[in-house]
């Protein structure tokens, strides 16, 4: 039984608007007409990638025309399309985070990718270990075929890349000629004034940059809504061999007439409950530096990053945690090869506050008593 729901990053439920979203089913499905009875197309309906451009322009002053913006089925649709894309035969490199998302790495998995990791610190990929481990590969004639990184609030660290360090890796692309895949899909879940970075795509790049967003993290994961983008050519490569014969028009004509004149509201009035939880749940985090060494403090995303103690025994620890009720991602799980390393990645976006309160301090007799 799960009473304590720290595994998976969904958002409040509290948050999600479930009148609202009925109130503009009524408004909008009136006035679709014959749509509905046509196939969505490749880029999907079209005012919804007006909302997702406006929502780029406001937060990060550019944006792609709709006609480079293509709905997807959440995001996962289109860091799965990247590999179809650029992984010719198994074997083929795909450079990612040390540590990752897991759906990234089970993604790339099953498409035959070696995933090649790049140490991470507090500020995301490093750039020293990525030229160096591409210079090895140029050498050798294996050069990867494209560089995937989640550049704004890692998951799982929770890290944001700062503005050299991007302009840096757009060049060693560029040296290299690899395509780069970023991740955007935590960009509005927003905690602190002082987080902004430009994306990986507003910046200057000689190499195709293809941005990644989704509403899964500030509306629901069940609406399975998110976009991607990039120039041409590419766009147009990668749509054709896109199979599912488009983003459904409904779930993404019924978002759009709420979020054409609530988006932000909406965003702001979710970010404010997150907030509080995360908050908490540092506060409690803090009250255990026995169980809990080290953890991050991320101004934004919907995960903490915790180091336990070397000697803890995380199978054990997990164990005692699942017959406790408590539920939370392994290191393991998102590291690229999936070492047994001694970290956990914390939700906090889906418990309530009491949740938090009470499982923190039971998780850290979990962990204490997982000590070899």
């Amino acid at each position: 039984m799960e009473n304590y729901p720290f595994g998976s990053g969904r958002p409040d439920p509290a948050s999600f608007p479930k009148r609202e979203l009925a109130e503009a089913a009524m408004r909008i499905l009136p006035e679709m007409g014959n749509e509905l009875a046509l196939y969505p197309g490749a880029l999907g309906y079209q005012p919804m990638r007006q909302v997702m451009a406006d929502r780029l322009l406001r937060r990060e002053g550019i944006a792609p025309s709709v006609e480079e913006i293509a709905l997807t089925n959440g995001s996962m649709q289109p860091v799965t399309l990247m590999a179809q894309m650029f992984i010719d035969q198994p074997g083929d490199g795909v450079v990612m985070e040390e540590f990752c998302y897991s759906g990234t790495i089970g993604a790339y998995n099953k498409e035959g990718a070696e995933l090649v990791s790049i140490p991470v610190d507090e500020h995301g990929m490093r750039m020293d270990a990525l030229s160096d481990e591409l210079k090895k590969r140029a050498a050798k004639g294996k050069l990867p075929k494209f560089i995937y990184v989640l550049a704004t609030f890692q998951n799982p660290t929770g890290a944001i890349m700062p503005l050299e360090r991007r302009k840096e890796l757009l060049q060693i692309a560029a040296q290299y000629e690899l395509p780069v895949v970023e991740d955007h899909c935590y960009a509005d879940t927003v905690y602190e004034d002082d987080y902004y970075v430009p994306s990986l795509y507003t910046l200057p790049s000689e190499v195709p940059v293809v941005h990644i967003e989704s509403l899964s993290k500030i509306l629901g994961p069940g609406v399975r809504l998110g976009c991607f983008f990039t120039k041409q050519p590419l766009l147009g490569k990668i749509l054709q061999i896109r199979r599912d014969g488009g983003t459904s028009s409904l779930a993404a004509a019924i978002v759009y007439e709420y979020f054409r004149e609530h988006l932000w509201s909406h965003v702001n009035h979710i970010n404010a409950i997150v907030k509080e939880k995360r908050d908490l749940m540092f506060e409690m985090l803090g009250q255990c530096p026995d169980a809990f060494e080290w953890f991050s403090r991320p101004k934004g995303g919907l995960f903490i990053w915790v180091k336990l103690p070397d000697a803890t025994d995380v199978i054990e620890c997990e164990q005692i945690a699942e017959s406790r009720g408590i539920d939370y991602a392994t290191g393991k799980a998102f590291h690229v090869h999936h070492d047994d390393v001694p970290y956990l990645r914390l939700a906090f976006g889906y418990a309530s506050l009491a949740q938090i309160r009470e499982g923190i301090p039971k998780l850290a007799e979990c962990v204490m008593a997982a000590q070899k």
